[in-house]
């Protein structure tokens, strides 16, 4: 059943949304983690954070572990690209030689299983887009990392018809059965465009167990509010009356009390008007 099982935070729409840069290298651990923090604490749900190359090397990295433990992420991934990283699907990328990519996952995976044995570590490849990158290789690369201590290996894929998805997935199941592989739809392509049009029920046909939809919460909001502001400037009031319309029956009718702020003003009459009681009589 597809259904939303977890909150992933992308690197890129951090990236786009905070600093209004792309994704080559300009966000650092700490602004990641701060993120992370402030996602994780606002949902019920557990949250997968891109850690981009763990923000150092194999010894280094490990701080990212510990800090995103402690933001209360359920989940990372961490990939094998070579500083500075830049988004998967953008040219340029290099990947680390293999011993050491491989190095660099066990040395977190151990470290993870000291200080949280609860967090995920889900280890990315971009070999396959990297300058003579090959599918065997992104295979050859996952069932290392998860032979390593990885929960779960990704690979990023070429385009929406890249046919290396359903290839890797043969290749890493048949020397690893039963892997965990994540599969990411990503808004960098244009997959109602594609010729094979790939929808969630094939992609798990594939394989893979878990789908991450990266950057598509954020264009939504961006068209939508861009929507909103130009058509307010044109046409005015009426454009905000139509919004207070499609509003209704939705969570975000009442900003108030998305907030509870009934339970604030009630944690006000407590304790607050008590207190100025308690200064009264003295």
């Amino acid at each position: 059943m597809v259904g939303l099982k977890s909150v992933y935070i992308s690197g890129y729409s951090c990236s786009i949304g905070y600093l209004l840069k792309p994704d080559i290298g300009f966000l650092n651990l700490t602004d990641m983690v701060s993120y992370a923090r402030l996602i994780a604490s606002a949902t019920a749900l557990p949250v997968i954070s891109d850690a981009d190359d763990g923000y150092g090397n194999a010894v280094t990295a490990r701080r990212a572990v510990e800090e995103f433990s402690r933001a209360g992420v359920a989940g990372i991934h961490v990939e094998d690209q070579k500083f500075p990283k830049r988004c998967g699907h953008l040219p340029g990328k290099q990947v680390l030689p293999f011993d050491e990519a491989v190095l660099k996952i066990k040395s977190l995976a151990k470290y993870r299983d000291e200080v949280d044995k609860s967090l995920v570590l889900i280890a990315r490849t971009d070999a396959l887009g990297s300058p003579g990158g090959t599918v065997e290789e992104a295979a050859r690369r996952a069932v290392a990392f998860l032979e390593a201590g990885a929960d779960a290996a990704w690979a990023e894929f070429r385009s929406p018809d890249d046919e290396a998805a359903e290839i890797f997935a043969e290749r890493v199941h048949a020397e690893y059965p039963g892997a965990t592989l994540l599969f990411n739809y990503s808004s960098s392509f244009k997959w109602s465009q594609s010729r094979r049009r790939l929808r969630f029920t094939d992609i798990a046909k594939l394989g893979y167990k878990i789908i991450i939809v990266s950057m598509g919460a954020l264009q939504a909001e961006l068209l939508y509010v861009w929507r909103y502001l130009k058509d307010l400037a044109e046409k005015g009031e009426e454009v905000h009356w139509r919004l207070e319309g499609e509003l209704m029956g939705t969570p975000f009718e009442n900003l108030h009390r998305l907030v509870d702020i009934d339970k604030y003003t009630e944690l006000e009459a407590q304790y607050l008007v008590r207190l100025a009681n308690r200064s009264k009589d003295a």
